[in-house]
């Protein structure tokens, strides 16, 4: 059989891998040719372009990914003449820049790093002989190509473990490092981490390459002293090559944010071309880099990121950080964000929204298991999300940068699977861009109302007082209800936003729920929802504020129901918690054993899905009735002009045998008799002593 014929039976027209990768089956065609009709990307001019490839897999950057050379079986029976066969083209593999090179026979597979000239190899040390059949497991080949090239490198010839991997042991040395600089707040501590992760990140799965990768930046500091350039100067070269590559990659959105801001990282340039080290930045640059470099020669490449440090990574630098105050107004705790989202049904289609989306937890919680994929070049997504950041200060853009940068990080898969440029910059309009925006008006998300346009709303919207915003949003036309503070108008704005039979699950202050100034508000919420839950969480429930707060579940009506002015006839669902899965300190440290919301949410939901609320049979009604935290009440016990604070429904005794309340040390009347009688008496046995001694 010869080498055309295998080749044929296999690739005898060009094959499209999943629209990721094309094979090109060549035949008479040059290097220079394919060159020529743009069929490659452009590379240097050589002898080799004149060579003819069997086979050649690239990318929709038009970039070789694989080099096959075919031979006959006769070609490949010996040792001595596969390493013939592989030294025949290996070297203009390795020229075109091909990150893999394949020689067989149709039958025998050897696979090869063409940089370094040695095969490619499993985690044991295996030699890789996988069959590159691309018509009958287009999929399987697909993925598996990513795997290899993503893995070799001119320092590696091993495919990558398989499993994620969790870097928050390096988020917490980055941290202390980022502590000692004059400029690192916690949140600039973040977001200078998280800049840093992501370009290793996209170096890692070949988005940066080249002179804009990690591994060329990083090289800068290890070349010989006569020659070596500055700290400042790589701080340079980092901030005129990836950092500058990432804005591209990463187009600002409406708002004019994107993943990289320019606030990290200054240097100064000199009148010679040279940068100037004037502060920390440069040196800080190093040693992050340094711990970067040191954990991927321990743990590999960040291509597989652990979902438990996506979704943990806020809480890492809030934890290590002595300054939380400038964070907290952003930050609602993973544990009661994945509470919050479990407690609601989300379904194929749906709208979700947070009108105060910070880093964007709500969003991303809810989202995470719902199919988001490009198909057939577009996006594809399970349901369409909506953040707006509250800003109201129209100054700082950090949080909208800071919940983009998330979502790259939540969806790392999705940009992993689709990495060349014009892929990148693709979602990150069309998913990054139009899922978070920040708004620059005096009124933040308040300046604009959509009456009825979610499926679903999850928020922690701000908690205070001003005058000028309360003025502000009253001349818009919106807010009716006059409610007191900014959050009664999150509240009437979620209300309003809500689709007819819509939910909003919300963190709320007890103001909300004691304030006499919201009788309007309550009314609102009366005329308009179903009140599903009211959830009281303990007292430092977030990292910068005592302030009480609950977790408040509404249905909205439907339109017809809210017409007909139809009432609540079941009881609304009430629980009490002293514990949330995690130390209520600075520590944060987990509690599995010791989470009140966590059985709250488990109640709630078999209570939401009984197929009768007003008639509870058993094993339910024992369940909910040994409970002493949960409370079923009905909705006579919630009039509008009446304080809703849930607390006040259990007895100081029910609070005292929970936990919640110690006992008052209270005597009764005989008992401060027989005191007093006792304290006269000892008084009387010390004025006698004193009498004694005086004699």
């Amino acid at each position: 059989m010869s080498e055309q014929t295998i080749q044929n039976s296999l690739f005898s027209n060009d094959v499209s891998i999943l629209d990721k990768y094309t094979c090109l089956s060549l035949g008479a065609t040059t290097i220079s040719d394919l060159i020529k009709s743009g069929k490659l990307k452009q590379v240097k001019i050589s002898k080799n372009l004149s060579k003819k490839p069997d086979v050649l897999i690239i990318n929709k950057n038009k970039e070789v990914i694989v080099f096959l050379e075919f031979k006959t079986p006769d070609e490949l029976n010996t040792q001595a003449k596969i390493n013939k066969a592989i030294k025949q083209e290996i070297g203009v593999a390795k020229e075109i820049g091909a990150k893999i090179y394949v020689v067989t026979d149709g039958d025998k597979y050897i696979w090869l790093n063409p940089v370094t000239g040695n095969l490619i190899v499993d985690e044991n040390g295996n030699q890789i002989t996988r069959k590159l059949d691309p018509k009958t497991e287009p999929k399987k080949i697909a993925e598996f190509i990513d795997l290899v090239s993503l893995s070799v490198s001119a320092e590696n010839d091993t495919i990558l473990k398989l499993e994620d991997i969790d870097p928050t042991d390096l988020a917490k040395k980055i941290a202390r490092i980022l502590k000692r600089m004059t400029f690192a707040s916690s949140k600039m501590s973040l977001y200078t981490f998280v800049e840093v992760f992501l370009f290793k990140y996209l170096s890692d799965i070949n988005v940066l390459k080249d002179n804009n990768s990690f591994s060329y930046i990083y090289s800068l500091y290890s070349v010989d002293e006569s020659s070596r350039l500055t700290n400042a100067d790589i701080l340079g070269a980092y901030l005129e090559g990836p950092r500058a590559q990432m804005k591209m990659l990463f187009p600002d959105g409406g708002d004019g944010t994107t993943i990289v801001n320019g606030q990290i990282f200054h240097v100064k340039k000199g009148v010679d071309g040279h940068y100037i080290e004037e502060d920390s930045h440069a040196i800080c640059f190093k040693n992050i880099m340094d711990e970067f470099y040191n954990y991927e020669k321990s743990n590999g490449k960040f291509i597989n990121i652990s979902k438990d440090f996506k979704s943990k990574l806020f809480e890492t630098f809030m934890k290590n950080s002595d300054d939380k105050s400038d964070m907290g107004q952003f930050f609602t705790p993973l544990k009661i964000v994945r509470e919050m989202v479990n407690m609601v049904t989300i379904n194929s289609g749906m709208s979700i929204c947070d009108p105060a989306s910070g880093v964007g937890k709500f969003l991303l919680e809810a989202a995470s298991n719902v199919p988001f994929e490009v198909k057939n070049g577009q996006l594809v997504s399970g349901v369409d999300l909506y953040g707006f950041e509250k800003q109201m200060s129209g100054k700082d853009d950090i949080t909208t940068i800071l919940a983009k940068a998330n979502m790259l990080i939540y969806f790392s898969k999705l940009f992993k699977d689709n990495n060349n440029i014009d892929e990148v910059q693709y979602l990150a309009t069309e998913l990054l861009n139009k899922v978070f925006y920040s708004s620059k008006k005096a009124l933040g998300t308040l300046d604009k109302l959509e009456e009825n346009k979610y499926d679903l709303i999850l928020a922690n919207p701000p908690y205070y007082q001003d005058a000028t915003i309360s003025k502000l949003a009253q001349d818009t036309g919106f807010y009716t209800a006059k409610g007191n503070g900014v959050e009664a108008l999150f509240l009437e704005w979620i209300i309003r936003s809500l689709k007819y039979g819509g939910t909003a699950n919300i963190v709320l202050p007890d103001g909300i729920f004691t304030n006499l100034g919201n009788t309007n508000l309550k009314e609102l919420i009366l005329k308009n929802c179903y009140i599903e839950s009211i959830i009281s969480l303990p007292i430092n429930s977030f990292f910068n504020t005592p302030k009480k707060t609950y977790i408040l579940t509404l249905r909205k009506k439907t339109e017809e129901e809210i017409d007909n002015e139809v009432n609540q006839k079941y009881k609304i669902f009430c629980y009490i918690c002293k514990s949330i899965g995690e130390t209520l300190d600075t520590y944060r440290f987990d509690t599995p054993d010791d989470n009140d919301l966590h059985e709250a949410v488990n109640k709630y939901n078999s209570y939401k899905n009984l197929p009768d609320r007003n008639d509870i049979s058993e094993p339910f009604k024992s369940w909910f009735a040994n409970d002493g935290k949960m409370k079923l009440l009905p909705l006579d016990n919630f009039p509008s002009d009446s304080n809703w604070n849930i607390d006040n429904f259990w007895t100081d005794q029910e609070k005292i045998d929970l936990g919640f309340k110690e006992a008052d040390d209270i005597m009764t009347l005989d008992e401060f008799k027989v005191f007093i009688d006792t304290l006269v008496n000892d008084m009387t046995n010390y004025k006698e002593a004193i009498e004694c001694l005086k004699q």
